[in-house]
């Protein structure tokens, strides 16, 4: 049989792209390449600043905003799937704006409250320094 049997199905093409996209096929999130052809269930993050746009195979073009995240249906909009859009907060979008990776907001809010803690213990120490003498 052929490799080609086995592999998913593009259900949709990303185009018009302006500003930071960002594809999630499995892994984890990269840059979208233009023109990137989509399967059900890819999920397209838009960051701040920036917009694209789901063309599916009959057409139908879907317009993505900035800010916004959306798991690109088996059908198209047109043909009466239903495609959530859920909005990533302003800071969310842009702290992940220029990476290739997006790791998970708990990820982040544990590093927070690491360095929060580190940056509690400097201050409540006593880390003077003393000149050296001549």
């Amino acid at each position: 049989m052929a490799s080609s049997a086995f592999a998913a199905e593009s259900v949709a093409t990303l185009s018009s792209q302006q500003g930071t996209v960002l594809v999630n096929q499995g892994e984890e999130f990269v840059t979208a390449a233009d023109a990137q052809a989509l399967q059900a269930g890819d999920r397209v993050m838009v960051m701040e600043g920036g917009n694209a746009t789901i063309t599916f195979a009959d057409g139908c073009a879907f317009p993505l905003a900035s800010g916004s995240l959306v798991e690109v249906p088996a059908v198209s909009t047109c043909a009466g799937a239903v495609a959530t859009v859920q909005q990533v907060g302003p800071s969310y979008a842009q702290a992940v704006g220029g990476a290739t990776h997006v790791e998970p907001a708990s990820t982040w809010w544990v590093f927070g409250a690491f360095t929060a803690g580190m940056a509690i213990a400097y201050v409540e120490g006593d880390y003077s320094i003393t000149p050296a003498s001549p």
